[in-house]
């Protein structure tokens, strides 16, 4: 089992930082004992680095049925409440020690929504049914970011039965700026800090970046690996590249995620890990760490448009030392089924469009993308 520690609140603490140090004593003209030194020294290296590592599986967009509007037939919600929704991921969702997804939506039981939604059909409000928290949980979630801008569909009653929801299910989630900004994880031995941000008013703010840096600092104090959530960027096959400047979509901003992205890494950042525009975009190694600006959508069977680039659904499964450090990943094709979830696409277009965004997006980054998704550097 999984198992998951929250801590409500950030605690400062001071974490000093061993280093030994050995000296050779081989000959220098023995040109092969000291080759065969320096090999086994790095051997070691790798082997430490190995044993030390954390493996993580992220994936974008989780909005899996809604009981808003309310219809006498229920057609927003699956038929067999939700059970095979995630069956094709499974398997990768819990063999990682972490598992991460962004919940876009409430959930809560029948409530009022906070928007003027005078004609429900054109009112993109999600109200998902609390039991979709056993679904995440016997997919293998271990955190839920909430930092979106759906988390005030039903008002600040919808966002507390959201975090209790996912409390009551042993889900840690992040995001609120009252309620829960930040949230850890104890794995192996090591705690693993998450932070959630969005353009959003009740959360921590992606435009404030100084605030987002400060925030992330003080995480990284208490953590061994920081994990950035960040949901912001234009909405739309549009806007699949990272434009690296405030990003303006119907007159909202909605942030310079490339400045926020390398400030929260510059903070104490491991790992960035995006959503929001609906789509995939490129990624990038930034000293050492990996950024994700954004993994789209991978589980919204109903209300949203899942044809073409938005029902592209990638799951990143990556893995990093100790500290945090970039070791390698792999990118996994998955395409959303309207009223079914996401399934294994065997073209892997997920992977394909991903290379080819970041590619042309960050060029100078070190990160390599096989053509069959691997991540290499």
């Amino acid at each position: 089992m999984k198992k998951v520690l929250l801590f409500p609140a950030i605690f400062a603490a001071a974490m000093t930082v061993m280093a030994a140090c050995s000296e050779g004593t081989g000959k220098a003209s023995d040109a092969a004992e000291a080759d065969s030194e320096t090999t086994t020294v790095a051997d070691s290296a790798a082997v430490r680095a190995k044993a030390d590592s954390m493996t993580f599986a992220f994936v974008g967009d989780i909005m899996p049925g809604t009981t808003f509007p309310d219809t006498p037939k229920g057609a927003y919600l699956p038929s067999d409440s939700g059970k095979t929704l995630f069956a094709d991921c499974r398997e990768l969702l819990l063999k990682a020690d972490v598992a991460a997804g962004n919940c876009e939506g409430v959930l809560m039981e029948p409530g009022s929504p906070s928007k003027d939604c005078h004609n429900p059909k054109l009112c993109f409000t999600f109200r998902i049914p609390p039991y979709m928290t056993g679904r995440f949980t016997d997919a293998g979630f271990d955190f839920m970011n909430m930092a979106n801008n759906h988390s005030e569909d039903f008002f600040s009653a919808g966002t507390k039965s959201t975090f209790a929801r996912l409390t009551e299910a042993g889900i840690a989630s992040a995001g609120i700026e009252e309620l829960n900004p930040t949230a850890v994880i104890e794995r192996n031995g090591r705690k693993i800090g998450f932070a959630g941000f969005s353009t959003g008013g009740t959360t921590p703010s992606v435009i404030d970046i100084e605030e987002a840096r400060r925030i992330v600092g003080e995480l990284a104090k208490t953590c061994d690996i920081v994990v950035v959530a960040v949901h912001a960027g234009a909405e739309g096959t549009a806007y699949q590249h990272v434009p690296r400047k405030m990003e303006i979509f119907h007159g909202w901003q909605r942030g310079d995620v490339y400045k926020f992205a390398h400030a929260v890494i510059d903070a104490g950042a491991d790992i960035v890990w995006g959503h929001g525009p609906h789509v995939v975009r490129g990624a990038e190694l930034y000293k050492d760490r990996l950024v994700m600006y954004s993994l789209g959508n991978f589980c919204t069977p109903f209300r949203m448009n899942v044809t073409g680039s938005t029902g592209v659904a990638p799951l990143i499964t990556m893995t990093t030392d100790g500290e945090g450090r970039f070791l390698g990943g792999q990118i996994h094709s998955f395409r959303q089924v309207k009223r079914v979830g996401p399934r294994h696409d065997p073209s892997g277009n997920a992977a394909t469009q991903i290379k080819s965004l970041s590619e042309a997006d960050f060029p100078e980054s070190p990160l390599r993308i096989t053509s069959t998704g691997a991540l290499t550097r």
